[in-house]
């Protein structure tokens, strides 16, 4: 179903994602949100590129979520009464890529023996030039001030570590992202997923592949590896990302 208009505020919505420790799960959303009278589940994954299996990856996203949702609330799949309402989604890409935003919606569609399954994904494009309300209060375009202080910091030269710095001293000079931008949970997430996922894992497959490196290197990769089997990331990736065999990831597994 197509995105629907609803306005909502920060009091109606609580987080709601497949981080939760409740279960070991395979697969992690970006962000998503459950409204408060069970109206909604708000999808939003935030892409750099617009992949066209995108609208089925959020159905899967909120396939899982809604399972959730039902072990959270003790609701039975195998009982005799009728389920009279659920959360039923909505699917948002924050795109930010440097490519041209062609389309605004990204949408699935499935006909078999005449069931139709349709989904259709809304495209938000957040890079700063394209937001129109770029004041530092809005959260949005304190974000879109930041990335792209952060990729021109990039592109000077700069390297990860000196491009996030930078960037966020400018924001925190400027007004943006004012009260969260100067939190440690700020610094530590893009340590996580900018600076590591990034530098470290260019690194690793350059310098720590093949056995009988340095010491040192080898260690950069099994803690490379390691964290990509704390955050479940399927085997065959972090064969890909490492160059470990599946025997190898395993044992670490273990």
């Amino acid at each position: 179903m197509p995105p629907q208009d609803i306005n909502l505020t920060v009091d109606e919505i609580t987080p709601f994602d497949l981080d939760s420790s409740i279960t070991n799960r395979i697969r992690r959303n970006d962000v998503s949100f459950i409204t408060k009278d069970n109206r909604f589940i708000i999808l939003i994954e935030h892409q750099s590129t617009i992949n066209p299996n995108i609208a089925l990856r959020l159905l899967f996203y909120y396939f899982e979520l809604l399972q959730l949702w039902l072990k959270l609330n003790n609701v039975s799949l195998y009982t005799t009464t009728k389920l009279k309402s659920f959360p039923i989604p909505e699917f948002h890409i924050a795109y930010n890529g440097s490519a041209p935003l062609l389309e605004k919606t990204s949408t699935f569609r499935l006909i078999y023996n005449n069931v139709k399954i349709e989904i259709d994904v809304n495209i938000v494009n957040i890079r700063y030039e394209n937001i129109a309300d770029v004041h530092p209060e809005n959260a949005i375009g304190g974000y879109a001030y930041f990335y792209q202080l952060y990729e021109n910091n990039k592109k000077s030269g700069a390297s990860s570590g000196n491009a996030f710095n930078s960037a966020r001293d400018d924001c925190i000079k400027n007004g943006y992202l004012k009260g969260f931008i100067e939190k440690e949970e700020f610094i530590m997430f893009y340590k996580d997923f900018l600076d590591y996922d990034t530098q470290l894992k260019e690194e690793a497959k350059a310098e720590g592949k093949a056995e009988g490196k340095a010491e040192g290197k080898a260690e950069l990769l099994m803690e490379f590896a390691l964290k990509l089997l704390k955050r479940n990331r399927p085997i065959e990736e972090i064969m890909e990302d490492t160059g470990y065999t599946r025997e190898q990831i395993e044992a670490l597994a273990h």
